[in-house]
């Protein structure tokens, strides 16, 4: 296998791994705020706990992304990542000019 073709491979691999750990935290701080809300929420006030869960809601996206991105940097300080890993986006290469291009600038 061609070695550039492994590394989409990996680059491929590692995006999907990364989300499904993404959604997998955001899911389990859901479900503690949820377990948490059913636990002392007073249910007589219905109109308290939806907002307690948009805030639960807001607050598991915040903190899935806080550890998400610590455990990204952390993978990244450990493991070559231009090694490893094909670039997400390349840089254009400009065209190289030439004396004609030039002409109708000032030199």
């Amino acid at each position: 296998m061609k070695e550039e073709t492994k590394k989409k491979r990996n680059t491929a691999v590692f995006i999907l791994i990364a989300t499904i750990v993404n959604l997998i935290l955001m899911t389990v701080f859901m479900l503690v705020g949820y377990i948490l809300l059913v636990r002392f929420a007073d249910p007589e006030k219905p109109q308290a706990a939806q907002i307690w869960l948009i805030i639960i809601f807001i607050g598991s996206v915040i903190l899935a992304w806080l550890i998400y991105s610590r455990m990204i940097k952390w993978y990244t300080k450990r493991v070559d990542v231009n090694e490893k890993f094909a670039p997400l986006i390349t840089p254009r290469r400009r065209k190289p000019q030439t004396d004609d291009d030039m002409d109708g600038m000032k030199r």
